[in-house]
Order: structure tokens, then C-alpha cells, then sequence
């Protein structure tokens, strides 16, 4: 079975991103998560840190991690997709690219296999959506596993998430 690569920025981790991993870790040898935009932090479109991200995978997926069926590896943002692209493809050995994203899928176009598939009710379970919910103080929770609410009000709690 072939090893998958699935690029996010999980802000937060939320239950479509769940669904689409347990689908993929099914389907696949090894499924790589590389954690995009690790620079960022405290903005509003990135409130949480790659730290806080990667702790998020790893309280939900603890088995599988510790398994080897998921690999997290962080990324950092950069002004050209070619040099993005290059980075991820020698730092990590994958077969192929699963992604909901277009902008994904168009950086690994003619470099490796790109399988497009259908993000899981990305109407309902969106990071901006959540981020809003978050923001506005209205009812998020029931939108990210279980395991990571007390994780992520601590976060919210104890720092300024949206400076």
C-alpha cells in the first residue's frame, strides 16, 4: 500500500479533518500530515501555533502515531509553490498526494499522483466557521473532537487567540 500525503493547517483540527484522516489512514500504508503555515500564529486567520496544531493531532490520533500509520511534519509558508513544493517532497518520501484543495493539488501536479477527494460536509465543518464561532463566543465545541475542547479552551483562556 502506498504512503499518502494530506497537507492542512488544521485551525482548528475539527471533525471533517477527523473523518477525511480515518478515511485516509484505512486506505493507506502511512498517511503523512504536514501541518502548513507553521510560522503563523495569533493572527485571525491562525490563531493557533503549530505546536498547539501538532498537540490537537496527537491527542486525537495517539494510536496511529504512535503505530506509525501518521507522521506530522510541519511547513513553512513561502512566496513560490515550486520552492513549498520542493521543501515537502525532500524532506518526506510519499507515493501520492490526497487533498480537497486545489492550490494543493496544482503544486504536485507532474511531480506525484494528486487524488482529489470530497472534504467531509466543509459547509458544516470549516475552520473559519469554527474561527468565527470561536471569536463571537457562540457554540463551537460540538464541531471538534472530543478530545481537544478542554485542550483548546485552555488555549483560549490563556492567551490572546485574535490579536
Amino acid at each position: 500500500m502506498p504512503i499518502a500525503l494530506f497537507v492542512g493547517r488544521f485551525q482548528p483540527l475539527h471533525k471533517g479533518h477527523v473523518k477525511v484522516i480515518k478515511d485516509l489512514v484505512k486506505q493507506f500504508e502511512k498517511v503523512i500530515i504536514a501541518i502548513g503555515s507553521i510560522q503563523e500564529k495569533r493572527t485571525e486567520k491562525n490563531p493557533f501555533s503549530f505546536y498547539e496544531r501538532k498537540k490537537m493531532l496527537e491527542l486525537v490520533f495517539k494510536q496511529e502515531i504512535s503505530s506509525g500509520k501518521i507522521e506530522i511534519i510541519g511547513v513553512r509558508d513561502e512566496n513560490n509553490d515550486q520552492k513549498w513544493t520542493s521543501k515537502i517532497l525532500k524532506r518526506v518520501k510519499f507515493d501520492i498526494v490526497v487533498t480537497g484543495n486545489p492550490w494543493v493539488a496544482e503544486c504536485f501536479k507532474n511531480k506525484k499522483p494528486v487524488k482529489i477527494i470530497k472534504l467531509w460536509k466543509p459547509e458544516k465543518y470549516s475552520g473559519t466557521i469554527i474561527r468565527k464561532m470561536i471569536r463571537k463566543n457562540k457554540e463551537w465545541k460540538k464541531l471538534v473532537p472530543k478530545e481537544i475542547v478542554s485542550y483548546i479552551e485552555k488555549i483560549i483562556n490563556s492567551k490572546k487567540l485574535f490579536s
